[in-house]
């Protein structure tokens, strides 16, 4: 869960971060013994934001050394050999339910209703028709990570056969708790964890490294877990991180690689360069290596991710080209922090010339304003 909420919301998610777990003592001890507790409650508070600001300084302060991105265009469809399909941040909830974000701030969402998983049928029928048959997902496939969305997308999936899939893990799919719920002895992020497991494959595995033939040659796609960070709670839910381990058998693969990579994941690589909090939960802390590897590499680079549910483009470090996605189901929040409910997949592929590029595809749908 990103920060880009309303000062109403994020004063709910820290005061369950602050309050949560004293309250719940204090409100299970006897009715005698509280007032006793209150000073160790209050001091227990106190501990917990100043811990938490800690933890937040230290997470800015790595973050500041991330890349700052230089906008440029979208590619035009008409001027790629297209490569793969993307879709991101679909955030598949089970049957009657809305994502988690648009329940705390339903000001995103002006339209009068909505079906996730019908929109994401048409995305995925439209694909079939029109777009490269091997499909990325930049993460967020379902919304909260629970076996029922699992179910919910596995059946969306379906609808649409013929569909090679390849997904990363977004913080929703893996990282999420919800607002007062803790999970300190991260028993239910081992719960998430094995649901996406049965539907993408082992997380142990990444970077994934998968070679795609296309009319303009061979291309490289590596697909990258920025869903390190193990978060306990709420606040703490969208941080991305890499790790060490995973960004030095990423330099091994590379080393070992030659011709255009795409690399994907789901956190941002780079920043601003005007720096905000939101940074904090947008981009990954440890991007500023993840690009000092990538920009090592001889052959052209394209990292694609999602995440914040905003188109953006540009290129950071040594021209390494970088795309965001929209939300393919719920729309683009470019403008005023609102979804815009347009469905979009993108295209990767080999510019004429030289270079990655993707192109945003608009679908045009029986959703359309709903």
């Amino acid at each position: 869960m990103a920060l880009g909420l309303g000062v109403r919301a994020l004063g709910t998610l820290s005061a369950s971060y602050v309050l949560g777990r004293p309250f719940a003592t204090l409100m299970g001890a006897p009715a005698w013994a509280r007032p006793g507790l209150v000073p160790a409650c209050v001091a227990w508070s106190a501990g917990l934001a100043a811990s938490g600001a800690v933890a937040a300084m230290r997470v800015g302060l790595r973050v500041r050394r991330a890349p700052i991105l230089h906008p440029r265009s979208f590619a035009r469809l008409d001027e790629l050999t297209p490569i793969c399909s993307l879709v991101s941040d679909t955030h598949v909830v089970a049957a009657g339910a809305v994502p988690s974000e648009l329940a705390l701030e339903p000001a995103q969402w002006p339209f009068p209703w909505l079906d996730v998983s019908a929109r994401l049928r048409s995305v995925l029928a439209a694909i079939h028709r029109d777009a490269p048959r091997t499909v990325i997902w930049c993460g967020d496939e379902v919304d909260s990570g629970d076996p029922a969305e699992w179910a919910a997308w596995r059946d969306v999936v379906a609808s649409a056969p013929g569909l090679a899939h390849r997904l990363v893990p977004g913080n929703h799919d893996i990282c999420f708790n919800h607002p007062f719920d803790e999970d300190h002895a991260l028993a239910r992020r081992t719960v998430r964890e094995r649901a996406y497991e049965d539907h993408a494959g082992p997380l142990a595995q990444f970077p994934l490294v998968d070679t795609i033939i296309g009319d303009g040659g061979p291309a490289h796609v590596i697909l990258l877990d920025s869903c390190r960070h193990r978060s306990t709670h709420v606040l703490s839910n969208a941080i991305g991180r890499l790790g060490d381990d995973q960004l030095d058998a990423l330099a091994r693969v590379l080393a070992g690689l030659r011709g255009p990579v795409l690399v994907v994941m789901h956190h941002h690589p780079w920043r601003d360069a005007r720096f905000a909090p939101e940074a904090w939960f947008n981009t990954a802390v440890d991007a500023d290596r993840l690009v000092s590897i990538l920009g090592a590499y001889r052959d052209p680079v394209l990292v694609c991710h999602g995440h914040r549910h905003v188109a953006t483009a540009g290129t950071i470090g040594d021209g390494i080209a970088v795309v965001g996605l929209p939300s393919s189901t719920l729309g683009d929040k470019s403008v005023g922090d609102t979804l815009d409910g347009v469905l979009r997949y993108g295209v990767a592929g080999l510019r004429r010339g030289g270079g990655w590029g993707v192109a945003l595809v608009e679908i045009a749908s029986e959703f359309a304003n709903t």
